[in-house]
């Protein structure tokens, strides 16, 4: 039997060597995710509104427009300002302010009331990701970040987004990829090795250590850039930003997709 000792000594030479391995081979720059924003003179006034509005004890929306701001310069690569964007599961809004300081023309959509959004000012939509209430060819770019695993129909969805998408338009997304995850506590719930279970039978795990409610809910992590491209009809991958040396087709860190 394992003794306490032994665990710990277990833990501390992981570490050490998770340590020796990240001296060796140190993660890569990506050019587009770690290089500063372009940050513009309305964006401190607007990021301190926004921060008059949200709890600032949350890590996650505390540094939220902050995020926007990268966003908007990687998108800027792809679909430059003015352009109209769909910002899909938008949250409280933070986003679109970033994007819109920068001349986009954003329209967020959530399938949930959200009490921050109004106050900021931006145009909200609530709706269902499978239904959306745009016409087809009504966007230039769609931005999904941390949203896709969570669609309880993401076929349908991603369906939906390409067909208000217009032709030669982009999707910008982030979702965990499984296989750098695996091995890890989980990017949702902090379950360790959770991700090589099956999908159904990581949700009952994550519902018997409370994960229970509708905003908990993950239908899926995905294994391959591939298997997400071909939810999108018609979209094919046209770039991919990693700071992994893995291959890119199962380590990415965000996917650029091109409707052609």
């Amino acid at each position: 039997m394992e003794t306490h000792e032994d665990g710990s000594l277990r833990i501390r030479s992981i570490r050490w060597g998770k340590r020796l391995f990240r001296l060796v081979f140190p993660r890569l720059v990506d050019p587009l995710l770690d290089s500063p924003p372009a940050l513009l003179p309305e964006d401190a006034a607007t990021e301190s509104r926004y921060q008059a509005l949200i709890d600032r004890n949350d890590p996650f929306r505390e540094a939220r427009f902050r995020e926007g701001t990268i966003w908007r310069s990687v998108l800027s690569h792809f679909v430059p300002p003015p352009a109209r964007v769909l910002d899909l599961g938008a949250g409280d809004g933070a986003i679109e302010l970033a994007l819109n300081n920068g001349r986009y023309r954003t329209t967020s959509v959530d399938r949930e009331w959200n009490t921050v959004a109004p106050r900021l000012g931006v145009r909200r939509v609530i709706a269902d990701a499978t239904a959306l209430p745009f016409r087809p060819a009504t966007f230039d770019a769609v931005i999904c970040l941390e949203t896709i695993e969570h669609f309880t129909n993401a076929r349908a969805s991603c369906e939906e987004a390409s067909r208000v998408l217009q032709d030669g338009g982009r999707v910008v997304l982030i979702t965990p990829s499984r296989l750098a995850w695996i091995f890890r506590r989980d990017p949702h719930f902090g379950i360790r090795y959770l991700l090589m279970l099956p999908s159904a039978m990581q949700r009952r795990i994550a519902a018997r250590r409370g994960f229970d409610q509708p905003h908990h809910f993950v239908d899926r992590i995905y294994t391959s850039a591939a298997s997400i491209a071909k939810l999108f009809p018609r979209c094919r991958i046209e770039h991919t930003m990693t700071r992994s040396r893995l291959p890119k087709r199962w380590f990415w860190d965000a996917l650029v997709l091109r409707k052609d």
